[in-house]
């Protein structure tokens, strides 16, 4: 009887040992992933970060380039007034004068 109480704790501490192990390759897995976790949020992170200094280039290049077509249009309108302005003083002026020698 001795011998089969004495089989049973050694039974029930390889089972003991068996569950530290169980519970050592777990936790050892659980932090594993939680590292593998961490790296792919930061290399997504720098990812990102790269994406959104592309993104941020691009656009303020394609501002850029409205800004520059917006003062070209402006410049093309302001010389089309110009020329019209000058082109009716002209026209104005010859009115005035044929007025002015009518009377």
């Amino acid at each position: 009887m001795n011998e089969i109480i004495k089989g049973l704790y050694e039974i029930e501490e390889q089972a003991g040992k068996i569950m530290e192990s169980a519970n050592a390759r777990r936790q050892k897995l659980l932090e594993e992933k939680r590292r593998k976790i961490e790296d792919s949020a930061a290399e997504m992170e720098k990812e990102l970060e790269g994406r959104l200094a592309i993104l941020r280039s691009q656009l303020e290049e394609q501002t850029e380039e409205e800004i520059m077509g917006i003062v070209k249009e402006n410049q093309m309108q302001m010389a089309q007034m110009n020329q019209t302005y000058e082109e009716k003083l002209d026209q104005f002026a010859q009115e005035i004068l044929e007025k002015i020698t009518e009377v």
